[in-house]
């Protein structure tokens, strides 16, 4: 990745993001459009095509703005990009200085919320962010997703960019390297370990699993699902309706791992290949499912993963009183906020 090189000689590294953006659409074609022109980009193989062209790659840089397009979403950007094509699959990366890159984040990943509680999503983001970065092996420090932070490029809202400049440079930490920090909408009652939630995560001392209201005004805190049982019985290969079920989980507070099904014999299924069946997936993993006139009625409570901080709880807290200081301690006890300057640990 010679040209990827090039580019990052150019700009300050240390405060400058690579961002694989479209990362969940994985096009295979797209058009950007700035000051320079527009250009149509499509992956040929290994070659990318730009407006009827192979070449190796194409860069954007030096202009303030950007649109692209890649199928029916439409985006805007500032930084400069990389375009390249592996495998007939086009890479779209975004290169966009930490301070841009942050407040997208907070205004994505927390569209509602106070000064205090912006705040400490913008410390947790910010903290992710260094902690995880570089652990993609394609030329890219990060996705634009849920599966690294949730990024849609521009306009970023005032609130969330005066959120990152007030706690510029703070992450929080532990023992003097950055803490490993999670975040979800709603915990629904109960904050979860990484345990609970992804096989083979490692817990930290600051990570807990505790009773927790605070977001019991969210829309998401309890919530109730149905689904047709025929349809999924049928794609299960199930020769008849079940009758029952039970969940397969740790304890009765804990995500969901597999479904048996009684129809009339037991029938185990794994989590993921019951829901990755259904017309949408359960908003999160902690709930109780019964059958009821041939459906699958799901009684859930909260809304993500439920490890670390619970956002509506970050509300509810700031709400009362508290600063982001406050959240940021509540939801991972133990640690510390620390400049990234003077941290020499942890930092990839």
């Amino acid at each position: 990745m010679i040209h990827l090189l090039f580019f990052l000689s150019l700009i300050s590294v240390s405060k400058t993001f690579t961002i694989r953006v479209f990362s969940e659409e994985r096009p295979q074609e797209a058009v950007i459009s700035s000051s320079q022109g527009t250009y149509r980009m499509r992956a040929e193989g290994d070659s990318l095509s730009v407006n009827g062209k192979l070449q190796s790659y194409f860069q954007q840089i030096g202009t303030q703005r950007y649109t692209i397009t890649a199928g029916e979403i439409t985006r805007r950007y500032a930084g400069g990009f990389t375009f390249y094509a592996s495998e007939g699959e086009l890479f779209i990366l975004n290169y966009i200085p930490e301070e841009d890159y942050l407040a997208s984040v907070v205004a994505s990943e927390m569209p509602e919320g106070g000064a205090e509680a912006l705040k400490a999503q913008a410390v947790l983001a910010r903290t992710y962010a260094y902690k995880n970065m570089g652990d993609h092996d394609r030329g890219y420090d990060l996705l634009d997703s849920q599966l690294s932070q949730v990024y849609k490029g521009l306009p970023v809202n005032s609130a969330s960019l005066e959120a990152v400049r007030e706690t510029a440079g703070l992450v929080l930490g532990c023992k003097q390297e950055i803490a490993e920090v999670y975040y979800h909408s709603t915990c629904g009652g109960m904050t979860l370990l990484p345990s609970d939630v992804w096989e083979g995560a490692k817990d930290q001392p600051y990570h807990r699993r505790m009773k927790d209201t605070l977001c019991s005004n969210s829309p998401f805190y309890a919530w109730e699902d149905t689904f047709r049982l025929d349809t999924l019985a049928a794609a299960l290969g199930l020769e008849a309706l079940p009758r029952s079920l039970r969940l397969v989980k740790d304890t009765s507070f804990t995500p969901v791992k597999g479904f048996i099904f009684y129809a009339p014999d037991s029938m185990y299924f794994d989590y993921n290949d019951v829901v990755n069946l259904l017309d949408h997936r359960p908003k999160t993993r902690r709930f109780e499912a019964e059958i009821s006139d041939g459906l699958l009625l799901i009684h859930g409570h909260g809304y993500g993963h439920g490890v670390g901080m619970c956002q509506f709880g970050a509300m509810a807290m700031e709400k009362a009183g508290a600063n982001y200081r406050d959240i940021l301690f509540h939801y991972f006890p133990g640690t510390e906020l620390l400049a990234l300057s003077r941290i020499s640990k942890g930092v990839k």
